[in-house]
Order: structure tokens, then C-alpha cells, then sequence
């Protein structure tokens, strides 16, 4: 009987917080959805836009505004309260339309407690077309807001 009954404590117990432990509200932190995102580098001699989904599956698919880039393709991961690692990779292309390089990018993403914007930290790979590391720029900073349905403003009658 006083098996049971210790038994039963402990297992409750298990179930409280431990003294100075935070308890987080994780829900809602999802990237899941469409986003409107632009970076620049650290030094500001190039920005972009682009849009992308995230997939409940943990995958990506977007497009930037360069008429040089493939269709970018990734896959995220929830890290942390609000953090996410994010890995993306796009083809570039000179002016003829030829395949040139490969290009990576390594991000960290920080929601907003709202859910409805994240900033970020990019590390940029790029990549000969044979996946030779080429260049590595760090610091990139980005911004995102989330898409969200709207309503027509004036409505057809």
C-alpha cells in the first residue's frame, strides 16, 4: 500500500516544474504557413525579396526577386522557444541562362512572440556547380512577416 501511494506521488511530482524552472507556452510556434522575408548583407551592398512556404512537414519551397535563382528549396526545424534552423539551396545562372553555381544559405530564425514576424542570421555558402565551397558570407540579417488571408477591400457587389 505504501508502494502505491509513493508511487503515485512521485508521478505526480514528475509532472510539476522543478524549482526556477520556466514553464514555456510552445504552442502556436510554428513556421508553418507563407512568408514575405528580405535580407542584406552586413555591409549593405545587396538586398532581396522573397516568398516561401513552410510545410508542417518541415519543408520549404519558395522564390526570390533575382531572375538568376532557381526555385529555393529547404527544410526547418524547431530548436528552441521561438528558434529555428533553417537550411536553404538555390541555383544561380549567368545572363545566357547556363548553370553556374550553387548557392546554400545556413539560418537561424527568432519568431516573434505574435507569431506573425521572425528576424534572422544567414550564413551564405556559395558553391562551383561540382558543391566546391566558394565563398562564405556571415552576418546577413533578415527580416519576415507572415501572409495572412485577406479580405477584399472593396468587394464586387
Amino acid at each position: 500500500m505504501r508502494l502505491c501511494i509513493l508511487s503515485a506521488a512521485l508521478v505526480c511530482l514528475s509532472q510539476v516544474p522543478a524549482f526556477g524552472q520556466e514553464v514555456l507556452n510552445t504552442s502556436g510556434q510554428s513556421l508553418q504557413g507563407t512568408w514575405r522575408s528580405g535580407a542584406a548583407r552586413p555591409d549593405g551592398s545587396a538586398s532581396t525579396a522573397e516568398i516561401g512556404t513552410y510545410s508542417a512537414d518541415g519543408s520549404y519551397i519558395g522564390a526570390n526577386v533575382d531572375p538568376s535563382h532557381s526555385p529555393h528549396v529547404g527544410v526547418w526545424l524547431r530548436i528552441g522557444d521561438r528558434k529555428f534552423a533553417f537550411t536553404v539551396q538555390f541555383f544561380t545562372r549567368d545572363e545566357k541562362g547556363v548553370f553556374n553555381a550553387i548557392v546554400k544559405a545556413r539560418i537561424i530564425l527568432t519568431l516573434a512572440e505574435d507569431g506573425q514576424s521572425y528576424e534572422s542570421v544567414v550564413e551564405r555558402v556559395v558553391m562551383d556547380t561540382e558543391g566546391r565551397e566558394l565563398q562564405v558570407i556571415n552576418g546577413i540579417r533578415g527580416r519576415a512577416v507572415r501572409v495572412n488571408v485577406e479580405l477584399a477591400k472593396n468587394p464586387a457587389p
